[in-house]
């Protein structure tokens, strides 16, 4: 019976920007793949080769690139190779693919899909039915446009191939986005929907012999795509209608999420985070849950006034964490990205603040402020100004003037002014930085959340060199 591989979103040249010289590797990685995937095509002895759009990361390619990926596809003719251009390598103006159908570099099996429904006929009783994406946006709707025209054909197996979104109820869809939606699929004359756009691996229906398929990117690129390693999808037509994975991907991409409250110590974190070693595995290790970076408690144990933090951090600073973890994953992974955006930090008293330390200095001059009015801002009963937060106001609700404000501003200027932005008494535990100084939850420098907590921060390491990003 006929077969044929369904692959997509291989996004050739991607740059990999944020990691650095591990991009190249990344890179030279897509194009393992590729040519992995003309290897399944030789091995299952399939029919065509079908690419739901995506085939480059954008149409600013170079012609190197170009023409090696068409000499690895002039490799498996006289297969028939049919290239759907997607939303990252659009077929519009500048297309990449106006370019190559221009050129002798195109080898006479390859088919790029055009800018109006078209139906193709790889072997007897089979039957292509694609267009290609014109536009990044604009609510195309390519499976009503494609149905109609497959109506018309009698061929016995029919076979699409769409670059969109599927709209799913209680999903968050662009409605600008190239769009099919579920009753379009079950009321299709199709036999199989070969999708592309979506980078992991999906089927309606869920259960049973599935209509249309994301098959995945055959090289993750991502920590959300899926599977990892990338795969191909192998498809039988016929009364035996099956579908089948082909690893084809190179590297795994694995993203780790671990409740610190729960673990004993950092030992236990590095551990667990080991299961998932390897040469080509890149880990982002997600950190969760409360921890404390006063004093009080020793490793192992808890907070006496906060039992459900872990105490085993105490004394270390959010880099001195991120640095500890990631030195001690590096030497065992591609790459690590430690994320801490998901902790909460125990903010401890002023007793528990060890003695000397900027956490001490702060919270007592943090208190003070908060506690004692400051010079030329009485209260109500001086019959003169009241302050609500950061913003003066005369008896009786008037906000003052700008030029008010601006001359008590001018004579109470203090470097450790927070604007006003801390409730009253309530107390606010620094996180220190080594991008930003001393930083609030907002992330800019001297701010804070008003709700005491410090800001939460993303550290990656890459060939060595830490990178902080804090969130605006």
């Amino acid at each position: 019976m006929p077969s044929f591989i369904h692959t997509g979103d291989l996004h050739l040249g991607r740059p990999f920007r944020r990691l650095g010289r591990l991009g190249k590797e990344l890179r030279k990685a897509q194009l393992q793949s590729l040519r992995n995937i003309m290897d399944v095509v030789r091995q299952t002895r399939s029919d065509f080769l079908v690419i739901a759009g995506d085939l480059f990361d954008a149409n600013s390619v170079s012609s190197r690139l170009v023409k090696d990926v068409m000499n690895w596809f002039a490799s498996i003719a006289p297969v028939p190779v049919y290239i759907q251009p997607g939303t990252h390598d659009v077929f519009d103006s500048a297309s990449v693919y106006r370019t190559i159908l221009g050129s002798p570099v195109l080898p006479q099996n390859v088919t790029v899909i055009p800018e109006e429904p078209a139906e193709f006929h790889p072997v007897p009783d089979v039957a292509v039915f694609a267009v290609a994406n014109t536009t990044k946006k604009g609510g195309d709707r390519p499976l009503r446009r494609l149905s109609a025209l497959a109506l018309r054909s009698e061929v016995k197996y029919k076979v699409a191939v769409v670059h969109a979104s599927v709209n799913v109820p209680g999903l968050s869809i662009d409605p600008d986005e190239p769009l099919i939606n579920l009753d379009e699929i079950a009321s299709s004359p199709f036999d199989y929907i070969a999708m592309g756009h979506w980078h992991k691996r999906q089927a309606w229906p869920p259960q049973g012999t599935p209509k249309a398929l994301y098959c995945g990117p055959p090289e993750t690129s991502e920590f959300d795509d899926m599977p990892s390693p990338g795969s191909v999808t192998l498809v039988s037509l016929g009364p035996a209608f099956t579908t089948e994975e082909k690893t084809v991907g190179t590297h795994r991409w694995v993203k780790l999420g671990i409740d610190v409250s729960l673990v004993p110590d950092m030992n236990a974190i590095v551990s667990s985070a080991n299961q998932e070693a390897g040469p080509n595995t890149l880990l982002r290790l997600e950190l969760r849950g409360s921890l404390s970076f006063g004093e009080g408690g020793s490793p192992g144990g808890t907070n006496v006034d906060n039992p459900a933090c872990f105490d085993w951090t105490a004394g270390l600073s959010a880099d001195d964490l991120v640095d500890d973890l990631t030195e001690q994953l590096e030497p065992n992974f591609f790459f690590v990205e430690v994320d801490i955006s998901r902790l909460t930090f125990y903010e401890p008293a002023s007793g528990q603040f060890p003695p000397n330390s900027v956490y001490r200095a702060f919270h007592e001059i943090m208190v003070e402020k908060i506690e004692q009015p400051e010079p030329g801002r009485e209260d109500d009963s001086s019959g003169s100004t009241q302050t609500r937060g950061s913003v003066p106001f005369r008896e009786g609700g008037d906000k003052m003037s700008s030029v008010e404000r601006e001359s008590i501003n001018s004579e109470h200027k203090d470097p450790w002014d927070t604007g006003g932005c801390l409730p009253s008494g309530q107390n606010i535990c620094p996180v220190q930085s080594s991008a930003r100084g001393l930083i609030g939850q907002n992330g800019s420098q001297g701010e804070c959340s008003g709700n005491g907590q410090p800001a939460v921060r993303t550290q990656v390491r890459v060939q060595g060199r830490a990178q902080v990003q804090v969130p605006a």
